[in-house]
């Protein structure tokens, strides 16, 4: 089975079609399925110490993709310092173990072009469920961001996106990952599956090959 969504909240979906983000103390690898792990920024005020050594400790699992999700949100519980705190620990591992992070951003585009600049990462950097304008998307994707769309977004930065950088998701939705698909290539003048094509050798480059 083809990786196509890279991130959902949905565990009931095909054995290794997605990745499924999961808390770190609530992660436990079913055999064929692919993970994130991290704690939500949402979840900071619930966060413990074992928290933060489950996904240190986890965070190196052959069936763990990616780092997060993580970021920042500047509409729920916002702490700049709290959730800057958080958002480096998640990138420090994901330096560590060489693989991408997951990014929440709610309002945060400035702050996350302030993260990328400082800490200057080796590993790639999502904005998942992008749902902003043309003219924040050019300033991250020329950042150096990639940008993965779900079921609501933007057009015209959907269509202001490199086909390199793009990917896609169903994150909380009802829908099926192929339906988001078809519906993103619509937009895009393109059938789906030249769309699955491009996007799947897109998640080779950044999952697969570290």
């Amino acid at each position: 089975m083809k990786l196509l969504d890279v991130h959902t909240h949905h565990e009931d979906g095909r054995p290794g079609e997605a990745i499924i983000c999961k808390l770190p103390n609530e992660f436990v690898a079913t055999p064929g399925y692919w993970y994130s792990i991290g704690i939500h920024p949402w979840k900071l005020s619930d966060v413990s110490a074992s928290d933060e050594d489950a996904l240190v400790q986890k965070a190196s699992h052959e069936q763990v993709l990616a780092i997060g999700e993580t970021g920042f949100d500047r509409l729920k519980d916002y702490n700049y310092n709290f959730q800057k705190k958080s958002f480096e620990f998640h990138v420090d591992m994901a330096e560590y173990v060489k693989k991408p992070v997951i990014i929440h951003s709610v309002r945060a585009t400035d702050l996350l072009l302030a993260e990328m600049k400082q800490l200057k990462p080796k590993t790639p950097w999502i904005i998942h469920g992008y749902r902003g304008k043309k003219e924040g998307a050019m300033q991250l994707i020329n950042a150096g961001f990639y940008l993965s769309f779900g079921e609501k977004y933007n057009v015209e930065a959907l269509l202001n996106t490199p086909l390199d950088r793009l990917l896609l998701e169903t994150d909380e939705s009802s829908l099926d990952i192929h339906h988001i698909y078809t519906k993103v290539a619509n937009d895009l003048n393109m059938d789906a599956s030249e769309l699955e094509e491009v996007v799947g050798n897109n998640i080779q480059c950044i999952f697969f090959q570290r």
